[in-house]
């Protein structure tokens, strides 16, 4: 489902990646822990094409990504891959169902099409009550669960997490990741996680540790 190989990475001239190999297959919750500074958001972000390596391969779905021409590669990763970050990054003047119904706006879903969806993912994520609250208008554990419904609404290959508990105690991280772990079973989602948490970290099917720039 997906595979790094040989993944190399580094920034002037400091070697942060040194030859990650990992896969994971479809419908795994998988962690990627490590030290502060051990290239584990590289990796995401090599993962999800938001940055290039300087060697290597990444497989999405027997798919060599970067193999693919630019604009190929930004089409694959609006179509194959849903993003959590630490922080929700929410618009502030739209809604939550607004929110959620943006990324299939872009990918040109009918209005009605897509907020349709969205509703039933906010409703997935408990929020059947504020689809029409504004971000400052919801908890800080409400404001990641939109997150992760507009990542889920393009239905993704994978979902890249990084740190997506960071900002919250740990009651509503906990809550996160059942979240989370529930989109495994339910709809079979893949999805990788990148954390501090090692309780956290400890409750997916694997761990993978970057330790001095490759995986253990």
């Amino acid at each position: 489902m997906l595979a790094t190989l040989s993944l190399k990475k580094s920034y002037n001239d400091t070697a942060i990646l040194k030859g990650v190999d990992m896969s994971v297959d479809k419908g795994q919750i998988v962690s990627i822990v490590g030290a502060s500074g051990a290239g584990k958001s590289t990796l995401l972000h090599i993962i999800g094409t938001l940055d290039k390596p300087d060697e290597g391969k990444v497989l999405i779905d027997d798919v060599d990504v970067f193999s693919l021409s630019p604009k190929k590669i930004a089409h694959f990763r609006n179509t194959k891959i849903g993003f959590v970050f630490q922080f929700h990054h929410l618009l502030p003047e739209f809604t939550a169902i607004e929110n959620v119904a943006m990324p299939a706006w872009i990918n040109n879903i009918p209005k009605k099409d897509a907020e349709k969806k969205a509703q039933k993912l906010l409703e997935m994520m408990n929020l059947k009550e504020r689809l029409f609250h504004k971000p400052n208008e919801l908890s800080g554990g409400e404001q990641q669960r939109v997150a992760i419904a507009r990542a889920l609404i393009n239905q993704p290959a994978i979902i890249l997490a990084d740190e997506p508990t960071g900002n919250l105690d740990s009651k509503n991280s906990l809550e996160i990741f059942n979240i989370l772990n529930d989109l495994k079973i339910k709809l079979k989602q893949t999805i990788i996680m990148v954390t501090h948490n090692l309780d956290l970290a400890n409750r997916c099917d694997r761990v993978f540790k970057i330790e001095d720039g490759k995986t253990l």
